[in-house]
């Protein structure tokens, strides 16, 4: 039996990390050597998230994060935003890193030695494959760039109305995401500020004046539902936009173009499922993702296996949508 690839979560009881270990859990490549955490270091992870129990039975490591690197062929780093650059000059070299914050997303041409290559699989393969550092994508980012890559070249404007779950927020109440407030309620926030408009125009090639974008709460754990209203730069039928999405993602085993599309068809799975219709002449395209998965870890696993030259779909097919 080939040996296993080792790979090690630091920050591994958040959400992200949780969903890392689960997906690692029934992957027949790769090996968990160790997980960390700042606040719960010597803990057992299972008495930490009893649901573990008997699944995961690792501790919290207390080792320096530069023998951690060097005892692993991977490192996730499953870290708050703006916590990754903090200890990642630890790592370089010693490793291979997977970054699922938004640290390293946006280019900078100032940072010479942290060289990450942004994880849109559907759109970077090549380079993901020959990667040392990868910059995985943000949930929004990754469900508005899925929806809008085939058609971004034709794009004049887009109105983009984005529904997250809950579970997005982290582990963590705020008096936004706090159950009681969230669990019956609707709300909008960071209209023309939200952090994953940088990282869109840069991955799509396009300007802050092609779109206007609002991100509101649901009152859902999981999922992100996006509708993109949007006008071209010149008259294009339904079929012809049909035909482009199919083409884009015709080699893409996680994207499905579909008549419609609803959360609950990918909510615990790797998919993004795209439809696209017209009302009055507007294209109306729609995505759907599992924030946690296609959004996050899933996607971090799918460029995994890219890097280490395995099947993109190793230990993500297995694990189908939770439906209904």
């Amino acid at each position: 039996m080939p040996k296993k690839i080792t790979a090690s979560i630091i920050g591994a009881t958040g959400y992200t990390g949780l969903e890392l270990i689960r997906l690692i859990n029934g992957h027949p490549a790769i090996a968990l050597k160790y997980i960390t955490s700042e606040s719960a270091v010597g803990e057992k992870l299972s008495d930490i998230w009893p649901h573990l129990k008997g699944i995961c039975e690792l501790t919290l490591s207390a080792l320096p994060l530069e023998k951690i690197a060097q005892e692993s062929d991977c490192v996730f780093l499953a870290l708050p935003h703006f916590q990754s650059q903090k200890i990642v000059q630890k790592l370089f070299g010693l490793t291979k890193i997977i970054d699922l914050s938004a640290d390293f997303r946006l280019k900078n041409p100032l940072k010479s030695k942290e060289k990450f290559i942004y994880g849109i699989p559907e759109l970077y393969k090549n380079d993901l494959i020959k990667a040392d550092n990868i910059a995985n994508p943000g949930c929004f980012a990754t469900a508005i760039e899925l929806a809008l890559m085939p058609i971004k070249k034709l794009l004049n404007f887009a109105y983009i109305l984005g529904i997250t779950g809950s579970s997005g927020s982290g582990k963590l109440p705020a008096d936004g995401t706090h159950h009681p407030l969230r669990s019956h309620n609707i709300k909008s926030y960071k209209i023309g500020t939200h952090q994953h408009e940088a990282e869109i125009c840069q991955t799509l090639n396009i300007s802050p004046a092609q779109f206007v974008f609002v991100p509101t709460s649901g009152p859902f754990v999981r999922g992100i539902h996006v509708t993109a209203f949007v006008d071209f730069k010149k008259p294009l039928s339904k079929e012809k936009i049909i035909q482009l999405f199919q083409t884009t993602y015709e080699n893409a085993p996680f994207v499905r173009v579909k008549n419609e599309v609803q959360v609950v068809d990918v909510v615990g799975s790797n998919y993004c499922d795209i439809s696209v219709n017209f009302c009055n002449g507007k294209a109306v395209i729609q995505a759907v993702i599992d924030n946690l998965v296609k959004g996050a870890s899933g996607n971090a696993i799918q460029n995994f296996n890219l890097m280490f030259g395995l099947d993109e779909t190793a230990g993500l097919k297995t694990v189908g949508p939770l439906f209904p």
